[in-house]
């Protein structure tokens, strides 16, 4: 039994190091521009552009494991409703038709789980993955959910405090799947192939 005793504690150290993280993302939020090309008319595509928005995302986080500057850390996150406005033009019309075909709203929220690697040396780095289940819905075409995994890096620099160690950085986040609408086959293939396609921006929040 005592031959044991070591092994485990070994083992539980860097367990016993666990903590938590409450963050909040504040950034620029771009999306694809999609080309549907409708199967009366493929010589005429629908050209759809989204504008850019700002948008904020809470993020909670549990570090698992702690190695001196190197921790593992599970994250669940939630990014509230945001609305943008999608611009449809057909740039190939000719007179009686019109090329600009109005405005649209699109709206997107997500909440998502992944993992993150921290490396705390004088300059933070964090590089982790998360799988975000995004709700996407374009006026009278309803909402649709789009499951997707998205890449994070942040770098920044955590305060060494006693107990409550505040953070502050950049960080960039982007999806590693993409959908097009080349054919137009439907509404949910229409707005995945309008949806964000990076967000950049502030992340900062506290560890204890």
């Amino acid at each position: 039994m005592k031959n044991l005793i070591l092994p485990a504690l070994l083992i539980a150290a860097p367990l016993s190091a666990q903590s938590f993280e409450i963050g909040v993302f504040l950034g620029q939020q771009s999306y694809h521009d999609s080309a549907s090309r409708p199967l009366f008319a493929p010589q005429n595509p629908l050209i759809s552009k989204v504008d850019s928005r700002t948008v904020t995302a809470l993020r909670l986080g549990y570090t698992l494991l702690d190695f001196g500057p190197a921790s593992f850390q599970v994250t669940g996150g939630y990014q509230p409703e945001t609305r943008a406005t999608v611009h449809t033009s057909a740039p190939n019309n000719t007179p009686p038709f019109p090329t600009d075909l109005g405005d649209s709203t699109l709206t997107e929220s997500y909440w998502s789980v992944g993992t993150m690697f921290n490396f705390n040396f004088p300059v933070a780095l964090g590089l982790g993955l998360e799988y975000r289940s995004e709700k996407l819905g374009g006026g009278t075409t309803g909402s649709f959910t789009y499951n997707r995994p998205w890449a994070r890096a942040n770098v920044g620099y955590v305060f060494p405090m006693p107990k409550v160690k505040p953070f502050v950085g950049l960080e960039a986040a982007l999806p590693l799947s993409t959908k097009s609408n080349d054919t137009g086959t439907s509404a949910e293939t229409a707005i995945q192939a309008i949806a964000p396609k990076m967000q950049i921006g502030i992340y900062a929040g506290i560890r204890f």
